[in-house]
């Protein structure tokens, strides 16, 4: 009986057409956004980082003159030319680089974790927009179906069967849902703004829908959804490459508590001396130099690493919290999808019985053996029935969307 009812109700309320699913906004979502752009850029820049930490620092080169010329056996010393070269403990270069791939990592998985949520806010937007159009559609039949009874509720009055009074009830019926309507076309825009908003496009683009939902039914496994949010949700795996980027500043900063070496070489110029004779007059000096970098107070060493690790416990708190949260989400999600199946299934069977007795009603109205009175109410009723019969159909859609919400899609 309720596939049945369902069938009969969605044939008069929903009209198919040449569609344009949300599925396909959703596919120009990461393409056409700024946001997500501008963090996929920001996350290329990060990228970067890398080829600039792990080198060598710079050499330095020196010049340096002797206002004061220093005296030596072989003469006065002009100018010294110098190059020194520092070189950090082993493996430091490669643990600076792959913390910095680490780090890139996270501002990745924020680019995931921005995606799923406008993906949920643009769902959620079109979902409004077509409840809006399916409304409107709904009042437009009702108005239709109200001008007929009218011109039946005259023709009444014209034989002499019905007074005036129910050709004005018919119209202030009528009138009442007219309003309606108007006050649906502003309602569009705040929808379509927020469409065209996340797909960068002028604000009044018209979004054209025309796709005829059914009931959302969901096809995963409460349990199973619950393990992949827990192992690979993005807010989860960024936290987790936090925990990462922290220990690998544990790693660099042991590295960099580790003595660092320099080479250097100095050349001198020399002067001749006047008038003596001597081997090597004259002769430039070349010194080779060695230095070692002893990082000999230790305290910022051990603050570090204590600061590294306590940021680690927080966000292993965190963690817990983020899925305990999201499990809580995905509860409620259900709940709402379950309680918006149940409101459909009774809506369909109630709109059954109240057509069946709308067109009773009507043809003993047509015939004078009927009040117009109840015949009004059950045309109101029967509206108010597909209205909430058509939020119950988005209500679907939307709790499922909220689940989808938490499934990484990358």
């Amino acid at each position: 009986m309720k596939k049945i009812s369902l069938l009969i109700v969605f044939a008069f309320t929903l009209s198919a057409g040449q569609t344009q699913p949300w599925a396909t906004l959703l596919e120009e979502l990461p393409a056409q956004n700024r946001e997500l752009q501008a963090l996929h850029h920001e996350y290329l820049a990060a990228l970067e980082k890398a080829p600039q930490v792990n080198r060598l620092p710079d050499p330095e080169l020196g010049l340096g003159a002797f206002p004061l010329p220093v005296e030596t056996r072989l003469g006065p010393q002009v100018a010294r030319f110098s190059a020194t070269q520092m070189f950090p403990w082993r493996g430091t270069l490669e643990r600076r680089e792959t913390l910095e791939n680490a780090r890139a990592q996270v501002r990745y998985e924020s680019i995931a974790i921005r995606q799923l949520d406008l993906a949920y806010e643009l769902q959620g937007a079109w979902l409004q927009l077509y409840e809006i159009r399916q409304r409107k559609g709904l009042l437009a039949r009702n108005i239709t179906l109200l001008a007929g009874l009218e011109r039946l509720a005259l023709a009444r009055v014209e034989s002499g069967k019905a007074n005036a009074a129910d050709v004005l009830r018919v119209q202030l019926s009528r009138r009442e849902q007219e309003q309606q309507l108007a006050l649906l076309e502003p309602a569009e825009v705040s929808p379509t703004a927020i469409i065209n908003n996340l797909l960068y496009r002028p604000l009044d683009t018209p979004v054209v829908i025309s796709d005829s939902l059914v009931p959302a039914v969901l096809v995963y496994d409460a349990a199973a959804v619950l393990a992949q949010i827990q192992s690979s949700h993005p807010l989860v795996r960024s936290l987790a490459q936090e925990q990462v980027v922290a220990q690998e500043n544990i790693a660099l900063n042991t590295l960099n508590g580790k003595p660092s070496f320099g080479v250097g070489v100095d050349y001198i110029l020399v002067n001749q001396r006047d008038m003596v004779e001597l081997p090597d007059n004259g002769k430039n000096i070349l010194q080779v130099r060695a230095t070692i970098k002893i990082p000999l107070n230790r305290e910022p060493y051990r603050a570090k690493e204590r600061e590294e690790r306590l940021r680690i416990t927080a966000l292993q708190d965190r963690t817990a919290a983020v899925e305990s949260n999201l499990a809580t989400l995905l509860t409620q999600a259900y709940a709402e999808l379950a309680t918006a199946q149940l409101e459909v299934d009774f809506l369909a069977e109630q709109l059954v019985i109240t057509r069946a007795a709308i067109h009773i009603l009507t043809t003993a109205y047509s015939t004078g053996g009927q009040s117009l009175d109840e015949l009004l109410r059950l045309e109101k009723e029967s509206l108010a029935y597909e209205i909430r019969l058509l939020h119950a159909t988005v209500a679907t859609h939307l709790a499922k969307s909220k689940v989808e919400r938490l499934i990484p899609k990358f």
